[in-house]
C-alpha cells in the first residue's frame, strides 16, 4: 500500500526530471501527493476509475466534465507484484505525454517496488525476531505469535537446534547475517533472533544434528575471518524444549575453548554444567545419562564409583559375586552408552549421580 511519504518522494523526484505536475493517488482515488499542494487529500474521480478498472485513462477537453476534480492529462495504474497499489497522474496533453507516460509509469513502479520490498523485508525480519523471542522463552506460544508464524509461513517441526553466531565487528554485517546463514547452510527452515552486538542466534528446525554440524562447518569455511565464534546448542525434539536448546547454545559460546571456532554443547556438556548452575539443563542431563537405569543398577554404579572403580571392594560392599558385578557394569554400559570402567565415562556418570542426589535434597 502506498504511504503519503512514499507518494511525496515519487512526486518530488519525478517532477524534478519531468518538469510537469504529478499526482499520486491511493486505490480510492484520494490524492496523497501533488505538485499542486492545494489538491492533496481530495478525491480524483479519474484516478478512482483507474483504480477500479486497472486501465489507463486519458482526460482531455472532450471528457473533462465527466471527471470532477480532474485536469487534462493521463492517469496510470501502479502495480506491485501484480497487485494495484495506487495511481499516478501526469498533467498535460496527450500528444505531449504519449512518449513519456509509460516511462513515468515504469519508473514509478520501480520506486514503489524498491520501497515496499524494503519495508516488507524489514517487517519480516522484525516479526521473525519477535517469534524467535517467544519461541525460546519457554512459555506457551501465544495466538498473536501463531498468527505471525502463519504470515511468515513458519511451520515448526522438530528436531530443533539453536546456533549462535558471533561475528567480527570489523567485517560483520549483522543486518544481513540471517539471509547469509540461510543461503550458506542451504536451509529454508531457519529463524533469526535479534542482533545482540554482532551476535545473532538462529533456530534451525527439521534438520538432524549431523547435517547441522556439517553445514555450520561449511559456513565457517565460506566466511573464514569474519566469524569469531559459533555455539551449537543441544538438539531437541519438542517445541517446549527449544528454551533448553537456546540456553545450551549460550553455554557453548561461554564455556567452549577460546581457540576453537565451533563450540558444540554436546561435546562440552559436563564443562558447561560445572560452570553454570542451570536446573533445567541439570534435570535433562540426569535423565539422559541415568534415566534408563533401575534402582539396582543405580546402586551398583554409585557403589562402584564410590570405591574408585575397585571391583573387589564393590562386590563385598554389595554382597554379590564378581561375575554379577561385571554383568551389571556391562548392562550399565549398554543402557547409557558410557562404560563405568573407563575414566572419561566414569566422570560423566559420577557427575550425573552427584546432580541427582543434589536434586533430591
Amino acid at each position: 500500500m502506498l504511504t503519503k511519504r512514499l507518494a511525496e518522494d515519487i512526486v518530488e523526484q519525478t517532477m524534478f526530471r519531468l518538469a510537469r505536475n504529478l499526482n499520486v493517488m491511493d486505490t480510492n482515488g484520494m490524492i496523497l501527493a501533488s505538485g499542486e499542494r492545494e489538491r492533496v487529500n481530495r478525491i480524483h474521480e479519474g484516478a478512482a476509475h483507474v483504480a477500479k478498472t486497472g486501465t489507463p485513462l486519458w482526460i482531455d477537453a472532450t471528457n473533462l466534465r465527466d471527471w470532477p476534480g480532474s485536469k487534462p492529462g493521463v492517469n496510470l495504474p501502479i502495480h506491485y507484484q501484480s497487485r494495484l497499489v495506487g495511481v499516478i497522474g501526469i498533467s498535460g496533453f496527450e500528444k505531449e505525454l504519449r512518449d513519456v507516460a509509460t516511462l513515468v509509469q515504469l519508473t514509478t513502479e520501480m520506486m514503489v517496488h524498491q520501497s515496499l520490498l524494503t519495508s516488507e523485508s524489514e517487517w519480516k525480519r522484525t516479526a521473525g525476531e519477535l517469534v524467535f523471542k517467544e519461541v525460546v522463552s519457554g512459555l506457551p506460544i501465544s495466538g498473536v505469535t501463531r498468527d505471525r508464524m502463519n504470515m511468515l509461513s513458519i511451520s515448526l517441526k522438530g528436531p530443533f537446534t539453536i546456533v549462535i553466531v558471533h561475528q567480527n565487528k570489523t567485517t560483520g554485517t549483522p543486518n544481513h547475517l540471517a539471509d547469509w546463514l540461510a543461503e550458506t547452510l542451504a536451509v529454508r527452515s531457519v529463524l533469526a533472533g535479534a542482533d545482540q552486538g554482532n551476535t545473532i542466534p538462529f533456530l534451525i528446525w527439521g534438520l538432524d544434528r549431523e547435517h547441522v554440524n556439517k553445514r555450520v562447518k561449511w559456513a565457517c569455511e565460506q566466511q573464514r575471518g569474519s566469524i569469531l565464534k559459533i555455539g551449537i546448542g543441544k538438539t531437541v525434539c519438542g517445541e517446549e524444549d527449544i528454551v533448553l536448546a537456546y540456553e545450551s547454545a549460550r553455554q557453548a559460546i561461554q564455556f567452549g575453548e577460546a581457540e576453537v571456532l565451533i563450540s558444540d554443547f554436546e561435546k562440552i556438556e559436563v564443562q558447561a554444567l560445572m560452570g553454570a548452575y542451570q536446573q533445567a539443563l541439570h534435570r535433562q542431563y540426569i535423565e539422559r545419562v541415568l534415566g534408563s537405569l533401575n534402582e539396582q543398577l543405580l546402586e551398583t554404579l554409585k557403589t562402584y564409583l564410590d570405591h574408585d572403580q575397585h571391583a573387589k571392594k564393590t562386590s563385598e560392599e554389595l554382597g554379590i559375586h564378581r561375575h554379577t558385578l561385571s554383568y551389571r557394569l556391562k548392562r550399565i554400559s549398554e543402557l547409557t552408552g558410557l562404560d563405568p570402567t573407563r575414566f572419561n565415562s566414569a566422570v560423566q556418570l559420577y557427575y550425573a549421580i552427584v546432580l541427582k542426589e543434589g536434586a533430591q535434597t
